[in-house]
Parts: structure tokens; C-alpha cells; sequence
């Protein structure tokens, strides 16, 4: 069945949520390619209209599309994505860890690792769901492929903040094992288990930009910096007016 708690995890496709939560209140199996109940389903606006045309490898409202569609909101809605493989992780040792997890800014993802990796080789894709990406991609490698190997989840970090990541990783630490770290994708950015504990020891963006600014007017560079946030037009103005400074005074100047 397709939960109503897997859907109100925020998919970001506004038509996704809302058809899946009315597919919630039915009684079937999202597995079934047969089941006419969705024929009654009526959209309600443009977005939900475009969505009943999609052309999907597997039928719309199956369970791998759905996942497909999820594995992509989850890509592209968060900045560092830890993978973690998974041993042994009892009922209690679950919701344990993920409690934690949430406290530090991070959420748990069990993959169910097939249907991952088809959508990886698509990920570039604007709709890695559609008819024929599946073939069209098949030969796709991509720099996460040897982590997948037995029980896989995803550690999921919204924006690429180091304190975070340090936080998850003491999480990690206190599982004892039953949650080992693989490695990762920060930003576009492939890392090991070396650039990751590396990673988290690095100031936040901010705190970089901050040090940034004070290191050019600490140098001299205040006008710099004034100038690089000056509109267009008058950076242009500015940067006329260094050129001629440079190129000295013209020859009927000097005459």
C-alpha cells in the first residue's frame, strides 16, 4: 500500500503528494499495473494534469516509479547525502537512530538498492522516471556505485554545513557498527571516508565568506569589496575608470 506517512515526508511535487495521499485512502496494492481506481481520479489543476501524462518507464502509480520519484526529491533537496551501510539494526535500534539523527539535522533513508542505482544512472535526467531513460542510461557509472553492496541507507543533510556532518558522524560512531559510514556526495562533489572526517572540521560557508571579507580589508581591500557589491553599471564606471589610471595620461593630454 502506499502510506500516507511516505507521502507526507515531502516529495516537493506538490501533484505527487496530493495523489498520493488520495491513493492512501484506497485499498490496493501500488505493485498492481491493473487497478482502475486512478482512472477516477479527477486533477484539479495544471500541475496534477501534466503529471497524468507522464510517460513512465513502470506504470505511473507503481511503487518503483513512486520510489523514483522520492529517490529524486531527496537528491535534489539536500546538499551532503552520507551512505551508510546497515547490519542488524533491530526494531528499538531504528527508531534509536533516527531520533538521533533528527536531532543532529539529518534524516535516515533505508534504498532499496535496485531501484537507487537506476535512478543514479538517470539522475541528470529532468524526469528520471520516463519511458526509455532506463535503457538510454544503463552503461552510466557513477562515482557511488562500489558503496552499494548489501544493506544500504542514505543520511540525508539539507545544506552542506560541517558542524551537521560532524554531529551525524558521532551518531554513526555510537551505533557500534550497525551503521557503517561508506561515504558520500557533498554538493555535485564525490568523498571517501578520508575527505569526509575532513569535511566536518571545515567552517560553515558563512563563517568562510565572513573570513573572506576581513581578510581583504584587513589587506586593503575594502574598496574591493565595496565595489564588487555596487551594481553593474557602476562597477563598469569603476573599473573604466582603473583602466585609464593604469594606461596614464594620453598624448594630447600631455601637449
Amino acid at each position: 500500500m502506499i502510506s500516507s506517512k511516505l507521502a507526507s515526508r515531502g516529495l516537493g511535487n506538490t501533484s505527487r503528494v496530493l495523489l498520493a495521499n488520495w491513493a492512501a485512502t484506497r485499498t490496493f496494492a501500488v505493485s498492481s499495473t491493473s487497478c482502475g481506481d486512478y482512472d477516477k481520479f479527477v486533477p484539479a489543476n495544471p500541475e496534477q494534469k501534466k503529471f497524468l501524462k507522464r510517460k513512465t518507464e513502470k506504470e505511473l502509480f507503481s511503487r518503483k516509479t513512486f520510489l523514483i520519484d522520492y529517490y529524486k526529491h531527496i537528491y535534489d533537496s539536500n546538499e551532503i547525502l552520507l551512505f551508510v551501510h546497515y547490519n542488524n539494526l533491530s526494531k528499538q535500534d531504528n527508531k534509536k537512530y533516527r531520533r538521533e539523527l533528527t536531532k543532529a539535522g539529518a534524516v535516515l533513508h533505508i534504498l532499496k538498492i535496485s531501484l537507487f542505482k537506476v535512478f543514479l544512472r538517470s539522475s541528470h535526467e529532468p524526469d528520471p522516471a520516463l519511458r526509455g531513460l532506463s535503457a538510454k542510461n544503463k552503461d552510466v557509472v557513477t562515482p557511488w556505485d562500489p558503496l552499494f553492496v548489501g544493506p544500504t541507507a542514505i543520511v540525508a543533510i539539507p545544506k552542506s554545513d560541517p558542524s551537521v556532518v560532524n554531529a551525524v558522524l558521532k551518531v554513526l560512531k555510537s551505533a557500534n557498527e550497525k551503521l557503517l559510514l561508506l561515504g558520500a556526495k557533498v554538493e555535485s562533489e564525490a568523498m571517501d571516508i578520508e575527505q569526509i572526517n575532513a569535511f566536518k572540521t571545515l567552517p560553515t560557508k558563512d563563517a568562510l565568506q565572513g573570513q573572506l571579507v576581513g581578510l581583504l580589508s584587513m589587506a586593503g581591500g575594502a574598496g574591493l569589496v565595496s565595489t564588487l557589491s555596487t551594481p553593474g553599471s557602476a562597477l563598469y564606471l569603476n573599473l573604466q575608470q582603473r583602466k585609464k589610471d593604469m594606461e596614464g595620461p594620453s598624448e594630447e593630454a600631455k601637449e
